[in-house]
């Protein structure tokens, strides 16, 4: 892969952890004094978990992009195809991976 094209994917990568830490912060923020404080916790302790998640693999793509092995299946080694990338720019599976799990 191209460094331009690695390029935009960090671009995307960078933007899309911005989005959630922003809207994690709002989620928390919107709930503070609320008399429902129960429900919400148990809402945001799930939103925690995926939001975690997710910055961890954007976080783990970001460095997978440093060190130059981005497009790299990290089950069997081969090539991400470009078009998987795109949909899914967290991901660390090629195509035939990611259905075997």
């Amino acid at each position: 892969m191209d460094h331009a094209t690695c390029e935009q994917f960090r671009r995307t990568l960078l933007s899309r952890r911005v989005f959630l830490l922003r809207h994690w912060r709002q989620a928390r923020a919107d709930w503070q004094g609320d008399d429902a404080a129960e429900e919400a916790a148990s809402l945001l302790d799930s939103i925690d978990a995926s939001g975690r998640r997710a910055l961890a693999r954007i976080q783990s793509s970001l460095v997978r992009i440093a060190r130059g092995s981005y497009d790299e299946c990290a089950a069997c080694h081969a090539d991400i195809d470009e078009q998987r990338l795109r949909a899914v720019p967290d991901t660390d599976r090629c195509g035939d991976c990611a259905t075997e799990n």
